[in-house]
C-alpha cells in the first residue's frame, strides 16, 4: 500500500478484465466463428497502488421502461 493511499485513502477508478477470443473454423471448414476465454470482469483498482477489487455488475431486468409507463 502506498503512502499517499494511507494518508488520503484510495482513488478507484473502474477497470475491466476482457478474455482472449478464439477464432475456430466451422465443420465445413469456410466460416470462423468467435468464442471468448472466459469471462469478462469487473474491477475498480486504485490508482496510485494498483490495488484491485472485484465488482459484481448490477444487472437489470426487464425492459427500459420504468413500470408506470408500460402500463399506460
Amino acid at each position: 500500500m502506498n503512502i499517499f493511499c494511507r494518508l488520503f485513502g484510495h482513488t478507484w477508478v473502474p477497470v475491466t478484465d476482457n478474455p482472449k477470443i478464439s477464432w475456430n473454423a466451422k465443420d465445413d471448414g469456410q466460416v470462423l466463428h468467435a468464442s471468448p476465454a472466459g469471462e469478462t470482469r469487473f474491477f475498480d483498482e486504485c490508482v496510485r497502488c494498483r490495488e484491485r477489487r472485484e465488482v459484481i455488475p448490477m444487472r437489470r431486468f426487464g425492459g427500459s421502461k420504468p413500470a408506470e409507463a408500460a402500463r399506460s
